[in-house]
């Protein structure tokens, strides 16, 4: 059994103390690898850069050569010897839901930052001893094995991992933390909450508990046997990353007052929940096993995370946590974001899925003109698609029972879901493949970049858009509209980003230009809106801008400003079938 022992004697200094015992050494050289990613988060991190202080030895003591043969690889000669010790620390002051961060209030880390593996025995079971300061807890979802001890000074808590892929999905939390504890059918789930803010614990506890039910109620069980939900209060960070039996989230401390910023939480606890069924266990055929040195792509994250996102806060209504008015305008907003997009018609959820490693991750200020979020652009056309097999299968289908048929088809241990036409043959195969509707379908919204018809797709339960403007010019016509989003920089105003479908990109005004006059008046951003509602589209204005301190000229025509409004509502008189429709899709 290869074995870790993961210390943290002195927290300030930010470095976890590893030890990593490898029996049965064969080979005349043993390679050890760290992760350059880790799995939910795609892109290459580089957590190698982390190390310090290797060293090897046999387990007599004896000191073992050693070297690095790659960024991520070490390689030791372990020749005669039985099995290798080795030893190193990673230092740990990076505080997001995929890193590792350690200081003297606490310790969370994920496997995939702090722990080697042996390249050719991933598949055997692992046990890990993490050792805290006197007083601390360790809390992850691995489960415990024999031992643990206090000294006075230091406890130690060892745990069991099944293989490298089960612990590098158990994240663990180490510390003073308080932990929250409630059951789903017999099945025990905690809440490992690290900080404190405007949290009501016995709130919290009903609410995880009512989403814990209803995605059960859609899957037809659970399908763990305990759940750990780990918790992080800060000060304006956020996300979230899934796990097999657990979940790291990461909120503003404040976020759970009032309701419609406790929905935060709510919605991402449901998001990232919903990911056991969907991703963990229900997965793309390349997102396992894992190569952990390098990218793992799929053109299906708008499955793996925008049927996520489409559920996320659609089971939430079903539960009775979110009104159905209040999800009929996070709907909308979805739409509108989406629609203000002008990559939307450059790349396609499939490109956008393949590109995640390069591009998600790394937006730029013309991220929105070239690309489009497989999160977003997923969930709308998920909506979309849950209402076509609705509307033709006369409500008997819809995307619940194609997930359902899903999950039963590609179990776990299996080979995933095919990269082509995985998705598309089970939806022809319950909603009908008869007339190419839904090849066509795939091929126009996910493959292709074709505009969503939200209209066709919301008129199967009954609801319409409508479309306007906050601020109308006058006599009910467009206002002027320049296509710019800016930022401060202390006291300087800044070109943030410029949409390429603008009259201000049109007439060439860039990114990072600073804005100083309109027409020769001096200007800022909330100087220069007012001044725009007192335009009409055609007119033309004089921008005074310095670019890398030259001070340049430009005019600009400007143009008829798109919608930035929308709001989702019944129609005047719907039928019967839309009004079931509306029932059975809502709960």
């Amino acid at each position: 059994m290869i074995t870790y022992t993961i210390a943290m004697p002195e927290p300030h200094t930010h470095l976890y103390h590893v030890e990593v015992v490898v029996d049965a050494v064969s080979a005349p050289c043993l390679n050890l690898v760290l992760p350059a990613w880790t799995p939910g988060s795609y892109m290459i991190r580089e957590f190698a850069r982390h190390i310090q202080e290797f060293t090897a030895h046999g387990p007599d003591g004896t000191e073992l050569p050693w070297r690095k043969t790659a960024k991520d690889t070490w390689q030791i000669d372990a020749d005669q010897a039985p099995g290798v010790v080795v030893r190193y620390k990673v230092y740990a002051n990076e505080l997001t839901v995929r890193t590792s961060h350690l200081d003297s209030r606490h310790g969370y880390f994920n496997p995939a930052n702090v722990c080697m593996y042996v390249p050719d025995r991933t598949n055997e079971q692992l046990a890990v001893t993490v050792a805290v300061p006197e007083g601390w807890q360790v809390n992850t979802a691995l489960e415990a094995g024999v031992g643990g001890q206090g000294d006075g000074e230091e406890s130690s808590f060892t745990f069991i991992a099944q293989d490298y892929d089960e612990l590098v999905d158990s994240p663990f939390e180490c510390g003073t933390q308080r932990v929250l504890t409630f059951s789903v059918d017999a099945v025990p789930h905690e809440i490992v909450i690290w900080g404190r803010g405007n949290e009501d614990e016995a709130r919290l506890i009903a609410d995880t508990r009512r989403i814990v039910e209803v995605q059960r109620d859609m899957f037809g069980g659970l399908p763990y046997p305990h759940y750990c939900f780990i918790l992080h209060l800060t000060d304006g960070r956020g996300g979230g990353l899934e796990h097999r039996n657990s979940v790291t989230n990461m909120v503003d401390r404040w976020t759970f007052r009032p309701d419609q910023s406790y929905e935060r939480y709510l919605s991402l606890t449901s998001h990232e929940l919903f990911h056991v069924w969907n991703v963990k266990r229900l997965r793309p055929a390349p997102l396992g096993p894992f190569d952990y040195r390098s990218e793992n792509y799929t053109r299906l994250l708008w499955f793996a995370e925008g049927v996520t996102c489409y559920y996320d806060k659609l089971l939430l209504v079903r539960a009775g946590l979110m009104r159905h008015e209040r999800y009929l305008e996070k709907l909308a907003d979805e739409i509108l974001s989406l629609q203000s997009q002008p990559g939307r018609h450059l790349q396609s959820l499939e490109e956008s899925s393949f590109d995640a490693w390069v591009k998600y991750y790394r937006p730029d200020e013309n991220s929105a003109n070239t690309s489009i979020s497989y999160y977003l652009k997923g969930t709308l056309v998920c909506l979309a698609l849950d209402m076509e097999i609705r509307r033709r299968t006369g409500g008997s289908c819809s995307l619940d029972g194609v997930l359902r048929d899903l999950y039963g088809r590609y179990p776990m241990n299996g080979p995933g879901i095919p990269e082509n036409g995985g998705v598309l043959a089970v939806v022809e195969e319950l909603a009908g493949a008869q007339d190419g509707f839904f090849r066509d379908f795939f091929a126009r919204y996910i493959a292709g970049t074709a505009e969503i018809d939200y209209t066709s797709a919301l008129a199967t339960v009954g609801l319409e858009l409508r479309w306007s403007h906050r601020q109308p010019g006058e006599n009910g016509v467009a206002p002027a509209w320049l296509g710019i989003k800016f930022k401060r920089q202390g006291e300087r105003t800044l070109v943030a980003s410029v949409r390429s479908d603008s009259p201000a990109y049109a007439a060439g005004i860039y990114a990072d230009d600073e804005l100083l006059a309109m027409d020769g008046w001096r200007a800022n951003q909330d100087w220069l809106n007012a001044r725009l509602t007192e335009r009409v589209p055609g007119d033309t204005v004089r921008l005074s801008l310095f670019r890398n301190d030259l001070l340049i000229e430009v005019s600009v025509v400007l143009g008829e400003a798109p919608y930035d409004n929308l709001i989702i509502v019944p129609v005047a008189t719907p039928v019967a079938a839309q009004q079931r429709a509306y029932r059975e899709w809502l709960g």
